[in-house]
């Protein structure tokens, strides 16, 4: 079983305004999030599981990819309470 983990936190402050809206994670690149793009490529490579190490708008993360059996791949969430630079 391969597993995962991505820091998906960080305020995206260079990405502003943009960040202010939505994560860093849920900014598109093309034509989808650049997280759903870094969750396609594990899956590919034969990731199963990823943990995502959640902060800024996380619930915006969580309510887009939910536990990720859309993309056929297990996520879980760890959350930072506040932010540890």
């Amino acid at each position: 079983r391969m597993e995962a983990v991505i820091l998906a936190g960080g305020k995206g402050t260079r990405l502003k305004p943009y960040t202010s809206v939505f994560p860093k994670a849920l900014v598109p690149l093309g034509d989808m999030p650049v997280l759903e793009l870094i969750l396609r490529q594990l899956r590919g490579c034969g990731f199963t599981r990823v943990t995502l190490a959640v902060g800024h708008l996380a619930e915006l993360i969580e309510a887009y990819f939910g536990n990720g059996s859309k993309l056929g791949i297990e996520l879980r969430y760890v959350f930072e309470e506040q932010p540890l630079g």
